[in-house]
């Protein structure tokens, strides 16, 4: 199954990180950062394999960065016609998210509206109304391969209301390879509320459930998340869920573009 959803880069740059999945994998330095190639470790993965990645694929994540060296990696790109954004980090070990996140998991629903059952996330047509319910929310999805588990141990959680459309998301995964020393660590994101049923807890819910479920049952050594420095709501979300800002890393998306790649 590798179902796409976004805009003509974004399920292009999908394509490609679903086909060098193996290679992100397995290749010290590089991590599978969803929506495209990404990299942990610049010096390990080298310059020249990142630039040609840059100049092939358009877009390159860069994954926990040392922020005393975000700078540095910004003049890099921009000498060769690159453009970075940049990203704050929230993090937690897995018994301090766990205990803050432990309220949300046995939440019970109102107003019609309904947790979709785990046997239920990888069906086809349930992760296309999940990538639908992100890219009306302006957020770029995944595709559908890696929402639905084909990349190994992953958390979906998505609401619906009583017709039956997704209205809210949350997505958990382990982007780093077997060489990195970050291999335990789980990112979470992906987090989508349609605009009629923001103001009621949803997203922290859908975000607490999945991080709940990472630590406990997944076996997260840790768990981190990216808010960019604007996005408030965002960031007071993430902070609810036990994540406390790490001012010692960044995360970044370098493009060809004039605009960031996601919100």
């Amino acid at each position: 199954m590798q179902l796409y959803a976004g805009n003509e880069a974004q399920v292009r740059l999908q394509r490609i990180a679903d086909k060098k999945s193996l290679w992100l994998r397995q290749t010290p330095g590089a991590c599978h950062s969803g929506r495209m190639v990404g990299v942990d470790d610049a010096d390990t993965l080298g310059w020249d394999t990142i630039l040609e990645h840059l100049s092939s694929d358009g877009a390159l994540s860069f994954r926990l960065l040392a922020a005393d060296r975000a700078e540095g990696v910004r003049r890099k790109l921009a000498a060769a016609g690159f453009r970075i954004d940049f990203w704050d980090v929230f993090a937690a070990d897995a018994q301090t998210a766990r205990a803050a996140c432990a309220p949300a998991a046995d939440v019970a629903l109102n107003d019609g509206l309904e947790f979709v059952a785990a046997e239920e996330s990888g069906d086809a047509a349930m992760l296309g109304a999940v990538q639908a319910c992100m890219v009306r929310n302006g957020i770029a999805p995944f595709s559908g391969y890696l929402l639905g588990g084909g990349e190994g141990p992953s958390c979906l959680v998505a609401i619906r209301n009583g017709a039956g459309e997704v209205i809210a998301t949350a997505f958990g995964y382990f982007p780093h390879g077997v060489h990195s020393g970050r291999h335990g660590e789980a990112w979470g994101g992906l987090v989508a509320v349609d605009e009629g049923h923001r103001g009621h807890g949803l997203g922290y819910l859908v975000n607490a459930r999945m991080i709940f479920m990472l630590a406990e049952r997944l076996g997260a050594t840790r768990v981190h998340e990216f808010a960019s420095s604007s996005n408030l709501p965002s960031r007071r979300m993430i902070e609810r869920c036990g994540l406390a800002l790490d001012p010692s890393v960044v995360a970044g998306i370098a493009t060809t573009g004039e605009n960031r790649f996601t919100r």
